[in-house]
Order: C-alpha cells, then sequence, then structure tokens
C-alpha cells in the first residue's frame, strides 16, 4: 500500500497559497499633521470603506486634533475609528568619539539630545488619559515659535503613563532607525530595548513600511534582524499620507509650504513616489508577501484595540455645595429664588413654575445640575465685581437660566421653545455663552475660574488655525511660482468660491483671470 501525500503540505509557504487578504492600516496622517498630512479624516475614511477595510487607525502628530471627526464620519459608515499620535521623543544618548591626547588615542563620551517620533496607539480608556497626559505635558512646556522637535516628551515621563498604550518602532523617523543609523553594533538596539522595558514586550511592534525605496528596504531588513533579536512581532502599515494617489500632489504642496520653497526648486525634500495612499488589503499583502504574518499582525492588533472614542463619555464637573445640600436641592433653591425676583407671586410666577419644573427634571435626569450652577457661580461673581456679563444664544429660551440671572429674557412671556436649548432626544450637551467685556474685567473673570477651580480644573478652548479663502491661494501661488500680478488675480477669484451660477465653472474664472488650467 502506499502512503496518502499530501501534495498541498508539501508547498512552500507562500509559493502557491493565496495571499492573505485581511488587512488594518494602523498608521494614518491626516491633514490635522499640519503640512504634512494632506487628507481630511473623512477623505480617509472613505477610502477605508471604498475598499472594504472594517478599521483603520490615525496618528496624526503631536495631537488628537482629528479623532473627533475620524471618529465620527467611521461611525456612518461601520468602520471601527481607531486613535492614537505620532509622540515627538527627546532621548539622552551617548556620543562616543576618539580625541587624541598626549599622542594617544582616548574615548570621549557625550549625552546628545537626538529627538524621534514615536507612532503610539491606544489601546484602552486608561491608554486614552495617558496618550493626553503626554501630549499636555509637552504642550504645557513649548516654547513661543517652537520648531519641530523642540516640543517633546522624555522617555522617564513616557515610561510614567505607558500604560493602556501600544508603540510601534516607526519609519525613517522612529526609534529603531535611530538605533539602525547612529549607533554602533553593539548599541544598534539600546533605544529599542529601552521602550521594551517602558511599554513591555507584548505592547511593542517592528514596524514594516514598503514604499519602492532602497534606503528604506535596507533599513526593513535590519529591522526584521533587530526584531527577530528582541522578540518583536513585526507589523505592516503604509504610513498613510493622503487617501488617494492623486493626492500626493496636494502633500508636495504642503511640504513646500512648510519648507518655504517653490515647488521647482523642492528637489529632495519631496517625496520620490505617490505610494503613501490607503492600499487595499490584497495590495499590501502583495507587499509583504515574504512577510505574512506583518500582515496578520494587523488584524490580531486591531483587535487588541478595544478604544473607541463612543467608550470616552463626559461627566460635567460637581459644583462645590454646603454639607446638608445636594447640587439638586442647591440648584433648586437658586432657581426659585430667582424666580420669585424675576415673575413676582402672582399668576405669572404660576405659569412660569410649571415650566420652570419641567426643565429642572430633565437638569436632574441628565445630571446636568453641576454645569448649570458653575455658569451661575461665574455670573454671580462678575455682578459683584461690576463686570458686565450676558448669557445669549439658545440659553435665553431657558426658564432656569432666566430665574439664575444668566440670561435677561422672559422665555415664558416670550413663549420660547426650551427643546431648541436641551433636549433629550438630540443627545447635544447644551451651551451657554457669556458675553464679557474685553480688556482687564474679562481677564477677571478668567482668573476667578483657575483660582475657584484650579489651574487643571479649567481650561481656555484652543482654536485650530487653518488657511482660509485668499491667504491659502496666495501660498499655493507662491509655491508654484506665480508672479504677484498672477497671485494677486488668482487670489481675487476666492469669494467666487462660494455660490456661482451654473455656467460660471471654475474653468471659466481662470479663464477670465488670465490663467490657464
Amino acid at each position: 500500500m502506499h502512503k496518502h501525500i499530501n501534495k498541498e503540505s508539501q508547498m512552500p509557504p507562500t509559493a502557491h497559497r493565496p495571499l492573505p487578504t485581511r488587512y488594518v492600516e494602523l498608521h494614518a496622517r491626516s491633514a490635522f499633521s499640519f503640512l504634512s498630512g494632506a487628507a481630511t479624516p473623512e477623505e480617509l475614511i472613505a477610502a477605508c470603506a471604498e475598499l472594504n477595510m472594517p478599521a483603520m487607525a490615525l496618528l496624526d502628530n503631536d495631537g488628537v486634533y482629528g479623532a473627533a471627526r475620524f471618529h465620527l464620519a467611521a461611525r456612518k459608515v461601520g468602520i471601527k475609528a481607531h486613535i492614537g499620535a505620532e509622540l515627538t521623543v527627546r532621548s539622552q544618548t551617548s556620543d562616543i568619539r576618539r580625541q587624541k591626547t598626549e599622542g594617544r588615542k582616548q574615548k570621549a563620551e557625550n549625552q546628545v539630545a537626538q529627538t524621534f517620533v514615536l507612532p503610539l496607539l491606544i489601546r484602552n480608556r486608561t491608554g486614552y488619559q495617558n496618550l493626553c497626559r503626554l501630549i499636555t505635558l509637552m504642550k504645557m512646556r513649548v516654547p513661543k515659535h517652537a520648531k519641530p522637535g523642540e516640543c517633546a516628551v522624555t522617555l522617564d515621563e513616557l515610561a510614567a503613563y505607558a500604560d493602556g498604550l501600544i508603540c510601534l518602532t516607526g519609519a525613517e523617523d522612529g526609534p529603531l532607525a535611530l538605533d539602525i543609523n547612529h549607533r554602533g553594533p553593539r548599541e544598534e538596539t539600546k533605544v529599542t530595548e529601552r521602550l521594551i522595558e517602558i511599554f513591555g514586550r507584548e505592547n511593542v511592534y517592528a514596524e514594516l513600511q514598503r514604499h519602492f525605496n532602497r534606503a528604506e528596504e535596507a533599513r526593513n531588513h535590519a529591522v526584521i534582524e533587530i526584531a527577530r533579536q528582541l522578540k518583536l512581532s513585526l507589523l505592516a502599515t503604509n504610513g498613510i499620507g493622503y487617501a488617494t494617489r492623486a493626492q500626493r500632489q496636494v502633500a508636495d504642496v504642503f511640504t513646500c509650504i512648510r519648507n518655504h520653497v517653490r515647488l521647482e526648486t523642492a528637489g529632495r525634500l519631496l517625496s520620490i513616489n505617490s505610494e503613501r495612499f490607503v492600499k487595499s488589503p490584497k495590495e499590501m499583502a502583495g507587499l509583504f508577501a515574504d512577510l505574512p504574518e506583518a500582515i496578520a499582525n494587523t488584524v490580531e492588533l486591531s483587535s487588541r484595540l478595544e478604544f473607541t472614542l463612543k467608550d470616552l463619555g463626559y461627566e460635567f464637573p460637581k459644583y462645590p455645595v454646603p454639607p446638608d445640600e445636594t447640587m439638586t436641592s442647591f440648584l433648586r433653591q437658586r432657581t426659585y429664588e430667582g424666580a420669585h425676583l424675576r415673575y413676582g407671586r402672582n399668576g405669572e410666577f404660576t405659569r412660569a413654575q410649571k415650566q420652570i419644573e419641567h426643565e429642572l427634571k430633565l437638569i436632574e435626569k441628565l445630571k446636568l445640575e453641576g454645569y448649570f450652577l458653575i455658569v451661575w457661580d461665574i455670573v454671580e461673581f462678575c455682578k459683584r465685581q461690576g463686570i458686565l456679563v450676558q448669557g445669549r444664544g439658545s440659553a435665553a429660551n431657558s426658564a432656569v437660566c432666566y430665574s439664575l440671572g444668566i440670561t435677561a429674557v422672559d422665555p415664558v412671556g416670550m413663549e420660547l421653545l426650551f427643546e431648541r436649548f436641551l433636549s433629550e432626544e438630540r443627545g447635544e450637551w447644551p451651551d451657554i455663552d457669556l458675553d464679557l467685556p474685553s480688556g482687564d474685567q474679562r481677564e477677571r473673570a478668567i482668573q476667578y475660574v483657575y483660582q475657584r477651580y484650579g489651574p487643571r480644573g479649567a481650561a481656555m478652548t484652543a482654536n485650530v488655525i487653518t488657511y482660509r479663502g485668499r491667504s491659502a491661494a496666495r501660498e499655493v501661488g507662491k509655491v508654484l511660482g506665480f508672479d504677484d500680478e498672477t497671485l494677486g488675480r488668482l487670489s481675487g477669484l476666492v469669494h467666487t468660491w462660494e455660490w456661482k451660477d451654473p455656467k460660471d465653472t471654475t474653468e471659466r474664472q481662470f479663464k477670465d483671470a488670465g490663467l490657464d488650467l
């Protein structure tokens, strides 16, 4: 009898078997990596959905600015939005040089600060809190007009806030590249070993990217060797910088603006090709056909990343009340004290009481008592200090706000709709805007909030500054080498980039301005 031989078992691992098609992109930048990423979070998610990818991770430079838009876009199409950031890290390293002393060579060792970019993924809620703490630490000490690399965290700070985070070794600006490029054979794993100490071996992945770049592939071979040596899992990513191949042109313009050069003189500042777009699982599997585990590990790691922004939640601050009071009882007392002053004790009060009760019950149900009391407290401080203050916006529709003295319009008498301000069905937080005078009076109110609730309990809102309208047109025109006269005509078109007659096409506008598309 002949023993049955399974021919499939004799095949080489990847020679005739179909390539794996499950892949998750775990390293993408958006336009919130300012002048670095060329796609909006929504465009990244759209590309991901078109390729039937189940999840994607957004890692912007030193911040989670784009996370909310990324999460909302992903939720609409049923994609899991992983969150993280590319964190700038400063490492003290040894710089060993040979010096000549009295005819003999002598080693001299100096401590040199080097920075690298560390991609971090959030595994759970604790990881989100720790990443935010690290970013806050960095931003709180950033000097004015800081250049890239001046704002960084240290390895010791990473160690203090590593729980709940997954570490990738990054690309050409990552810690493994730093080890490979700047150390001798005996020290080439020093920073990586420190990261293993900080995050744990199971939470450090050796990242590989392939963009048809000879230097990159040489580094990949070294990364694989170090990963085998340190027993790290391999992870394939494409280091996304834009959603589609065509957006590489936008990325080039951003590179020129960032480096203050024109496109024609940018040279090697530009990427050598257009490979950093969102690729299909099949394309990525083909690129890493010799390392199928690097593709498989993307799916495995994605399953470990439990956190999304839907798990974040929010609890409004608690307002300090006397020992024998609760926030609910305290808010009720202050509201009815004000209601008697506003409405008196006649039939008008009886009518208002019904609306006030309706509002208070909803406020209590949504646990918003602390929020209303904090706003009331700020208004009371302003009144005591003689600072003009006025609540505005949809808060004017609330009888509770009117009774607390936050707003000046009677919503009961005016028959205003409270649900425009606060509605359980809409699922949105109430928004009470306070108008204050500019200058010292406004600053006194701000300082009161800091003193009352502590420097870590109050914060200023940070606006994202973007290029808009004419300034954007002029910056792009400079990169393309347009002269001042042409720049003027180009920026002059901006006001027409809103509503326009169907016959008034972009091509016609450019033609009228003397520009040839």
